[in-house]
């Protein structure tokens, strides 16, 4: 029998290729779960801190601070904001900075903090909004990712045929929030006081 030896040679280089493809491929698959679990494993390490003691009381402070005794929204005073603002702020930053990234997903960020983040962004965006502002170089990772996870919502809303997430945050909206988080994080003397206040009629 005599062997083609041409041949055999081009059958071997093409299986060799075959195979590399096929590893590659596989390894491609693997690299991308592995991106997917790790994905997953620092949402749930943020969404942990979020929920956390120390950070659920730094929003309530952040809340207290921005309130009125009324309970409604006091004027943000763009020259000496309430230093409670920048822990949370700086929270939102780090989500930002972990979505430029590729260390979270856009999608699993939206569905977990945007109402959470949208409503202190829009009260603190004039911090970052105004050129002359000290703050203005900040928390740009923070801005991009509101950016793009509000093209997320305004999608959404548009699907459902509702506008009722796309009216634009009004103070009362953003007091309303912070109200929320007073109340939701246990401090249930103030949440009286701003409720009685409220009910109060006026002078």
């Amino acid at each position: 029998m005599i062997i083609n030896w041409t041949e055999a040679t081009a059958l071997a280089t093409t299986a060799l290729v075959v195979t590399s493809g096929g590893a590659i491929l596989y390894a491609g698959l693997q690299l991308r779960h592995e991106r997917e679990y790790r994905a997953v494993a620092n949402l749930e390490k943020q969404l942990t801190f979020f929920h956390s003691d120390k950070f659920r009381e730094a929003r309530r402070r952040l809340a207290v601070d921005r309130l009125a005794p009324d309970g409604t929204l006091v004027a943000l005073n763009r020259e000496d904001p309430p230093i409670s603002a920048f822990e949370v702020l700086d929270f939102y930053e780090h989500l930002g900075l972990l979505l430029k990234k590729g260390h979270l997903h856009l999608y699993d960020i939206w569905h977990t903090f945007y109402e959470w983040v949208q409503p202190v962004y829009a009260d603190m965006q004039p911090l970052f909004s105004d050129p002359a502002s000290e703050w203005a170089d900040h928390y740009s990772d923070l801005r991009t990712m509101v950016h793009a996870m509000d093209h997320i919502q305004r999608d959404r809303m548009k699907r459902r045929r509702t506008d009722a997430h796309m009216r634009l945050w009004s103070a009362e909206r953003i007091a309303d929030h912070y109200r929320y988080e007073i109340d939701a994080n246990g401090d249930a003397a103030l949440v009286r006081r701003l409720r009685v206040r409220a009910m109060r009629p006026a002078a």
